[in-house]
């Protein structure tokens, strides 16, 4: 009994700690100047070779990625080199020898040469101009960059994970129910879920049943936080796999207008600008919240972001908050609700007042286009 108790007490004290920041990113930043001229920004990133580990399949991925980077061979490259904007920058960066990180810039004209970037994958738009408003529509072609197999793993992996999901709402329920008949145990048993106890009070000891509740549920949320990590035989974590096959434009996409926004439809809104929301199995767990448990542990503590963008749950909130639940879903309704939720916005729409924040007009001849660049790279969100 002493040892089974040592071994849940060792389980309580391991944090939900990994690295998810995904080991290829990309990311396609749009500013719209007052004129209608856009400058898009793509930005790449490459994780370094040790972050393969022993992944034979990801370290492939990683240098194959670095390598299309150096000798401009990627996509994105070979997009703008297709098109002829008023002004150009490219930057590779290396650290340790090693390409980390390319930027690409260029000003385009109008809105109609710009789009012609996205329309390599699944997305395209317009961007009207009716004298005194402007209006930017996004809308799905359809299309994925997934290849077959890429489409069966993705089934076999989606199917395991939907099981994990569903045992870790089960003991989710099952804590919820006991911390409703003991509300003043709910900030030591989250507490002891999330690792967390600094400016909490006395936070322990748990009870026998309690430890083993916190024990099943840290558990669960670890199994459902692997959406995020490379499997030691996979390329790609199940949560970019996801993206590939379901998301027509798998980069984060952003945008950004200097003047008076008058609505925004379908957009997120993130560090000043506006942001297409992607289709992954993460936001898609994170839209189910209420489904079958409110509020969700595992999105408060994971997301597919760098470690210092991670969120950082609040113990008192999450414990004060009214606590929602229902009867432990099958893996198969898990399943099923997941792909109900791997469905892009239809349209996204941005529209906004000419003139709202009045600049100094650019001239399409001058050197100024350089500077434009520079201070669009320079407000890239994070």
């Amino acid at each position: 009994m002493r040892r089974i108790r040592a071994l849940l007490i060792a389980i309580l004290c391991l944090p939900l700690t990994a690295c998810f920041e995904e080991p290829v990113r990309e990311h396609l930043h749009l500013t719209i100047l007052t004129d209608g001229a856009v400058v898009a920004t793509v930005v790449q990133q490459v994780a370094p070779s040790e972050r393969a580990n022993n992944n034979p399949q990801l370290a492939d991925r990683l240098e194959a990625s670095r390598a299309s980077l150096e000798q401009k061979l990627d996509p994105w490259s070979q997009r703008f080199a297709r098109l002829t904007p008023l002004a150009e920058h490219q930057s590779i960066e290396f650290s340790e020898g090693e390409v980390r990180r390319a930027i690409q810039s260029a000003v385009f004209e109008s809105f109609d040469e710009a789009v012609r970037l996205v329309e390599a994958d699944g997305l395209t738009g317009t961007l009207a101009d009716t004298g005194r408003e402007m209006e930017l529509s996004l809308f799905p072609t359809g299309g994925s960059r997934a290849t077959y197999s890429q489409r069966q793993g993705m089934d076999r992996r989606l199917r395991r994970w939907s099981s994990d999901l569903a045992q870790y709402l089960g003991a989710v329920i099952v804590l919820y129910d006991h911390l409703d008949l003991n509300p003043g145990r709910a900030v030591p048993c989250l507490a002891h879920v999330f690792d967390k106890h600094e400016g909490l009070g006395d936070t322990g000891p748990l009870t026998p049943l309690e430890e083993e509740l916190v024990v099943q549920v840290k558990e669960a949320m670890e199994r459902v936080a692997d959406a995020l990590l490379v499997p030691d035989d996979e390329a790609f974590s199940l949560n970019e796999l996801s993206r590939l096959v379901y998301d027509p434009f798998p980069a984060r996409l952003t945008v950004s207008v200097d003047a008076e926004i008058l609505d925004a439809a379908g957009f997120a809104t993130t560090a000043g600008c506006f942001e297409r929301p992607s289709v992954h199995v993460w936001n898609a767990l994170r839209a189910l919240e209420g489904r079958w448990v409110a509020p969700d542990l595992v999105t408060a503590a994971a997301a597919p972001v760098p470690d210092d963008q991670q969120p950082d749950p609040d113990i008192l909130l999450l414990a004060s908050m009214p606590r929602r639940y229902s009867s432990p879903p099958t893996s198969g309704e898990v399943e099923a609700a997941i792909l109900a939720e791997l469905i892009p916005e239809e349209l996204l729409q941005l529209r906004w007042r000419k003139g709202g924040h009045p600049t100094e007009e650019l001239d399409f001849e001058s050197d100024d286009w350089l500077a434009v660049m520079a201070a669009a790279e320079a407000n890239l969100p994070d």
